[in-house]
């Protein structure tokens, strides 16, 4: 694997087993026999059926779809699907690796903490505490993880993951603006499976795999996954020479499947991480405090902790940057057959514990070092209805959706070494937050070419931040206490959503799909380094109109898929990492709501099967962003002004027509070639690569590991 600046281009191989397929009629798994073991109905169609001597047997001619997914390609939704084959070849073990299949979607973890912040078609909170609703949700089999921690934790044995465009939130699950991620891990399997991987790299890092599944008894089956992941740390300490970032992690899932009758299938699972890698540091651009050189590299970085920080904090002496998180959770989900309906329940509950210890200025000074403690439950309930027969001209989705979210956080800031600020921080809250959304979809077969769709939702979000305290240690140069307590805050958001649709099915391989679309997410809460109690307002929920057209086609005999989207989105309210002056303080980070934001762009996948063997793939997307009407603090005049006048006064600066800073051009690509070698094992090559964009801070300037909300 080689990495060079944006770019990134991989080359590899990879031996698996041939498997047997079996076809399917009437879109019904034909069970397989000795030999012949049934395959997903996505890998087949039925081409059609020759009458035989034998009144009870049937011929069916097969086409194989090297691309799957073709229920999607007559469906008005922009999706990226990526299969388990393709997570493997890329050593996908977290969502950041989602970012080099998916076009315009970015996922960069906040600061070098194991928190993520993903952003989709440029819409994104770069949220450093994780207690506000990501612009896009996470799912991983149907269960909301909305909190930046768990969205980060590891995938393993998969069996695909989908990247929706938002706004989302009309079929199932939470109301968004910007979209949603859903991962398929694998279920269980009524004949016996097992495997294993290994997969080793520079640097160290490896990579190990196991799986076993397989039948209890006729209707009962079971699947146990595992994962672990060492090594594989590329950074060195500029002054010491230490290495940084070696992965410490691994996992374990099980699946229990139970048919009670012929029209019930109900999955229970279980899942438990532990993750004790090594922080990612810092990269160094300019530090005009010390005078410290420029990094030449990320692979260079730095860090020192001082003593008293690390005692106040538990960690001990010597301590390099790093995680020690826990995640944990159960869950049942129920299907049930009603005749006219399919019913379907989802319950979870997860757990986590996380205690990240950062240094955030990348040096050996002690300017802006972090150490984050986070425990965080949640409980999530979905009831959903949804109509059975795909040939009625009316298909409709109803559902309820409900997660109750606890969390207790800790941060500590080490100043010291500042020169501004020469103290140790601490900042603690609570903050309980339970949502309640209804939603309803229908999609109307006006001829047999023409569909409508309609969809409705509307959700209640509250959510109190209480307990909040800021305290300064004393220090031998900052003695002066510093205690402060805030009252309890409260943020209610009751919303509606709304979208609209039609969908033309032009010819049987090409479709064309228009639809508009309004999505909202709730307000939330500054949580971190409060120094003011104004700071505690929350900010007000921003919604997005939405206006996509596209088309999805199919060609040769499904040898060449070519989809095509274009997108103008109406953004307003939208909640981003903000400024604020405070008096005898200075500049702190406060979330703020921008009045009104434009975005659009376009998109294309292009996937080819022009031989046996031989696949294709090229992903293609642009986007602009400017905002509209907004003002915000201008933090070199406010410097300017108080070396000038020694005085501390707010001062704005329009950035009405300024590009947003999101990146515009995002390429992903690969080729394949997978030969028989036998009759039992093939052998399969790859060429890929990704491109994406440079990323602004939204302001005009390069933002490359932009600092965090402080």
């Amino acid at each position: 694997m080689f990495r060079f600046n944006n770019i990134l281009l991989c080359t590899s191989a990879l031996v698996l087993t041939l498997p047997a397929v079996a076809a399917t009629t009437s879109g019904k798994a034909v069970h397989g026999t000795k030999g012949h073991p049934a395959v997903p109905p996505s890998v087949v169609r039925v081409r059609h059926v020759v009458p035989s001597s034998d009144p009870e047997s049937i011929q069916v001619y097969r086409r194989k779809n090297a691309f799957g997914q073709l229920a999607m390609q007559h469906q008005s939704v922009s999706v990226t699907h990526i299969d388990s084959t393709e997570l493997a070849r890329h050593q996908v073990t977290d969502v950041k690796g989602l970012m080099n299949f998916a076009p315009n979607l970015t996922v960069q973890p906040q600061g070098s903490s194991s928190a993520v912040n993903f952003t989709l078609r440029g819409v994104g909170l770069n949220d450093f505490t994780a207690n506000n609703t990501p612009s896009v949700m996470t799912y991983v089999d149907g269960v909301t993880l909305p909190i930046g921690y768990m969205a980060g934790a590891a995938m393993f044995d998969m069996a695909g993951v989908d990247v929706s465009t938002g706004p989302s939130g009309f079929t199932h699950g939470q109301t968004v603006t910007a979209g949603e991620i859903n991962i398929k891990t694998a279920d269980p399997t009524k004949t016996f499976h097992y495997g294993a991987s290994e997969d080793i790299a520079t640097y160290d890092r490896s990579i190990t795999n196991l799986y076993v599944s397989g039948p209890l008894s006729s209707n009962v089956q079971y699947r146990i996954a595992g994962f672990t992941q060492q090594g594989g740390g590329f950074q060195k300490n500029i002054n010491t020479g230490q290495s940084l970032g070696n992965a410490n992690k691994g996992g374990l899932r099980a699946k229990v499947a139970w048919q009670p009758d012929d029209r019930t299938n109900i999955v229970f699972s279980s899942n438990w991480m532990q993750d004790d890698s090594q922080a990612m540091g810092a990269y160094n651009i300019q530090d005009l405090a010390r005078n410290t050189p420029t990094y030449q590299n990320n692979r260079n970085t730095g860090w020192g902790f001082t003593p008293d920080f690390l005692k106040i904090t538990g960690n001990s002496a010597g301590t390099k940057p790093s995680y020690n998180n826990t995640f944990w959770g159960a869950g049942v989900n129920f299907t049930r057959n009603l005749g006219f309906a399919d019913l379907s329940t989802i319950s979870a509950f997860q757990q986590m514990y996380v205690h990240n210890l950062m240094d955030l200025d990348g040096t050996r000074y002690a300017i802006y070092d972090d150490d984050v403690n986070t425990d965080a439950n949640l409980f999530s309930q979905e009831v959903k209805l949804a109509s059975r027969n795909p040939h009625d001209r009316l298909q409709w989705n109803v559902g309820m959706y409900y997660d109750r979210t606890q969390m207790h956080s800790v941060i500590f800031n080490d100043y010291t070494g500042s020169g501004s600020r020469p103290y140790i921080q601490r900042t603690s809250y609570n903050q309980d937050q339970q949502a309640f959304s209804q939603y309803g979809h229908l999609r109307l077969t006006v001829t047999k070419r023409l569909h409508l769709l309609a969809g409705i939702t509307h959700e209640s979000d509250d959510r109190d931040l209480y307990n909040m305290q800021t305290m300064r240690y004393n220090t031998a140069i900052y003695p002066t206490p510093f205690d402060n307590h805030y009252g309890r805050r409260g943020a209610l958001t009751n919303q509606f959503s709304g979208m609209g649709g039609i969908e033309y099915q032009a010819l049987d391989n090409l479709m064309f799909y228009g639809s508009i679309r309004k999505g909202f997410k709730p307000g939330g809460f500054t949580a971190n380094n409060t120094v003011v109690a104004s700071q505690l307002n929350p900010t007000k929920p921003e919604s997005l109109l939405a206006y996509e057209v596209g088309f999805k086609s199919d060609y040769w005999n499904h040898k060449i898929r070519l989809n095509g989207d274009a997108f103008w989105y109406d953004y307003h309210g939208q909640q981003v990492a903000g400024l604020a002056v405070v008096s005898n303080y200075g500049v702190v980070g406060q979330y703020v709501n921008i009045p009104k934001s434009r975005i659009w762009g376009v998109e294309m996948e292009i996937d080819a099967n022009p031989i046996p063997g031989l696949l294709l793939h090229q992903h293609f997307g642009y986007e602009r962003g400017n905002y509209e009407d907004y003002s915000a603090i201008d933090s070199t005049a406010v410097a300017a002004t108080y070396i000038r006048t020694g005085k501390l006064v707010a001062l704005y600066r329009s950035y009405a027509g300024v590009d947003m800073g999101i990146p515009k051009l995002t390429l992903e690509g690969s080729a394949s070639y997978k030969a028989k070698l036998g009759t039992r094992w093939t052998l399969t090559s790859y060429l890929d690569y990704s491109y994406r964009g440079s990323q602004l801070d939204g302001r005009g300037t390069t933002c490359t590991g932009c600092r965090s909300i402080s």
